[in-house]
């Protein structure tokens, strides 16, 4: 059976060299954001988020982080795996993160645009309380499951974790590695309608404790590692961004196209994204299907380019 590792490896080596990359593991690279991306980042995050839970906004992330913990009974815009909902009311906040992110990613991939083949307009921001949200113990598509976003997305993206705020030493993302890589099963990468039905891919992968994302850094990784949130014993709240790239002449889930470009936009500048939902709707709507994102059906592009 042919595999598709050696191609993965090759795949991250030319990223690694190509965007000048560091490494931190075969099929996991890291960008470092100047000061100035990373300012920018976090406090337009912070501005959405304070306007998801209805809190005083505050650049204090102690406090932030303080005033969010006491907000979390407020589920109005946020999933049962943590990811903040953009609504009209805060638009406008959405694409500030919006344009903060493709700012980094563009200036990540600056020495060779046309490597990236797809940007993902639609970031997950994603709080990940220092416990678990009641309704989402036990769903089968719980972050807390090991999985790969292969079984909802298609075998070849990449994808890519950003933790930005709060106990990120203590509330995190494992990775799990291939026992074997000379002999990788690609079956371990087929699409599935549960995170929790593939959990017999374990069997083919091992825990590697010594992976661990830095706060304030870029992480990319392939889809063949598995990965998974992880909270130590009373760790605190994490508030993280995370999404996908995809390198390579690679097609996404049929149900996932409506959220890629083919290239970077500046969003905020060259596109603006609004959204039909609202803080006055009863409740945050469901996914369409397993396989589509809680922004589909809900937003807009607006192309705003001088042409």
């Amino acid at each position: 059976m042919n595999s598709t590792y050696p191609y993965r490896l090759k795949r991250f080596k030319n990223v690694k060299d190509t965007w000048g990359l560091d490494s931190m593991h075969d099929l996991i690279l890291y960008y470092n954001p100047t000061d100035k991306e990373l300012s920018d980042l976090r406090f337009s995050i912070m501005l959405y988020i304070s306007k998801a839970f209805y809190f005083d906004f505050t650049l204090d992330e102690t406090e932030f982080i303080k005033r969010l913990d006491f907000n979390r009974h407020i589920r109005d815009n946020v999933t049962p795996n943590g990811a903040v909902v953009p609504k009209r009311e805060y638009q406008l906040e959405y694409n500030m993160i919006l344009r903060s992110w493709s700012k980094i990613v563009n200036n990540m991939i600056i020495n060779d645009k046309s490597l990236l083949k797809k940007f993902r307009m639609t970031p997950n921001i994603r709080i990940k309380f220092g416990t678990e949200l009641e309704e989402n113990i036990g769903r089968e598509l719980d972050t807390s499951w090991p999985h790969s976003d292969a079984w909802v997305e298609g075998p070849w993206g990449m994808n890519c974790y950003t933790p930005v705020l709060g106990d990120v030493d203590n509330n995190n993302l494992n990775f799990w590695t291939p026992k074997d890589s000379d002999n990788f099963n690609d079956n371990v990468l087929n699409t599935a309608s549960t995170y929790e039905e593939m959990q017999w891919v374990l069997d083919e992968y091992e825990l590697d404790n010594s992976l661990k994302p830095i706060k304030g850094k870029v992480h990319i990784s392939d889809y063949a590692l598995i990965h998974a949130t992880n909270r130590e014993k009373n760790c605190g709240t994490r508030v993280s961004i995370d999404t996908t790239v995809l390198v390579g002449e690679h097609d996404v889930h049929e149900d996932r196209e409506v959220e890629y470009l083919n290239d970077v936009k500046i969003i905020g500048e060259n596109i603006f994204i609004s959204t039909n939902r609202s803080i006055l709707d009863d409740q945050v709507v469901d996914n369409a299907t397993t396989f589509s994102h809680y922004t589909t059906g809900a937003i807009s592009t607006h192309h705003i380019d001088k042409e």
